[in-house]
């Protein structure tokens, strides 16, 4: 491969090491090639101030950096999944999926919490994800929730200048960033409370605790995802020696059942699938969790399912909670 290829990505210190890490491993099965960042403000980055739900979604992020793939400037682009929507513009796929990191969030917070439920009644907890603050009302109705936004050195800061009590990230962020978090490699999870200060100078005072069992995580978190022009045979081809068959069936799996869900739907969504390959199975088999809540935590449903990708579990499950009727309960704007 003598071509030489460009790459998109967004500036955030986290995007560019996630681009890093792709770049990594193309280059460590094809030692000629030649890759060349180009770092690309999207409208999600210039505008810190406003939520996400009102300047756009989680599309923000990527609108300028589809853009520059579709007119030709770059061959690819890096980007987290869950930021990605779940129809693309025509001309574009997604050409790989690396092996994902842990899909579940985390605490940080200045005290080391053995639990989840050991936070103070009316702790004060800094997330803008109304995934995140849906569950953790109907957990917790005492808590406060204080919209934070910005990349996660940021978010880490406003711990102290909002005075809260802890900040919810995806442990995949925290672990890319800063690797010594995630000892065991890709996919590491953190299973008790853990003192950060030993990570990294950056995280003195600050304890982790692993959310899993506690938040049910967005469709495709922990996951990176490599898109291109779905023209682009070239460049598709070499994708392919990077992509991670049991990541895509997760993820898609999960991206199924947003999409079966509207896609572009305002209320919180969660989904986590885990696949797996049953004794004497010929096939993968997918287990599914999806989730639907309003804001505020007073409404959430769960439901559980076992399939297959070519089966479209993640679709059934979807199809269950319009069947329920529950959408409406959870978001009256919506009709069905």
């Amino acid at each position: 491969m003598g071509r030489e290829f460009r790459i998109g990505t967004r500036r955030s210190r986290l995007a560019l090491r996630q681009t890093e890490l792709v770049c990594d491993a193309l280059r460590e099965r094809f030692p000629d090639i030649i890759i060349t960042p180009k770092p690309i403000v999207t409208q999600g980055d210039r505008d810190l101030s406003s939520s996400l739900q009102t300047i756009g979604g989680k599309g923000v992020f990527v609108k300028e950096i589809e853009r520059e793939l579709l007119d030709g400037t770059i061959d690819f682009a890096a980007h987290s999944l869950k930021d990605v929507q779940p129809v693309l513009p025509d001309g574009l796929v997604l050409g790989c999926f690396p092996k994902r990191d842990s899909p579940f969030d985390c605490l940080i917070s200045p005290r080391p919490y053995e639990r989840f439920d050991d936070l103070p009644i009316g702790a004060r907890i800094g997330t803008n994800s109304l995934r995140r603050q849906a569950q953790l009302l109907h957990r917790r109705p005492d808590l406060v929730i204080v919209p934070i936004r910005g990349n996660i050195d940021s978010r880490l800061r406003k711990i102290e200048t909002e005075h809260l009590d802890g900040v919810i990230l995806a442990e995949a962020g925290l672990n890319r960033l800063y690797p010594s978090c995630a000892e065991g490699g890709a996919g590491v999870e953190v299973s008790e409370t853990e003192y950060l200060g030993v990570c990294h100078p950056e995280l003195d005072g600050l304890y982790r605790l692993s959310l899993r069992g506690v938040l049910l995580p967005a469709a495709g978190q922990g996951a990176m995802v490599v898109e291109c022009r779905a023209d682009d045979r070239e460049t598709l081809d070499l994708l392919a020696a990077i992509d991670d068959p049991v990541t895509r069936d997760e993820v898609l799996t999960e991206r199924e059942f947003m999409t079966t869900l509207g896609g572009s739907c305002t209320f919180p969504i969660g989904a986590y699938a885990m696949a797996m390959v049953p004794p004497e199975a010929d096939e993968r088999c997918v287990a599914f969790e999806g989730l639907v809540a309003s804001p505020d935590g007073t409404h959430m449903f769960t439901e559980r399912n076992v399939g297959t990708v070519a089966g479209h579990v993640g679709r059934a499950v979807a199809e269950e909670f319009i069947e329920q009727g529950v959408l409406p309960l959870i978001d009256p704007g919506v009709r069905v």
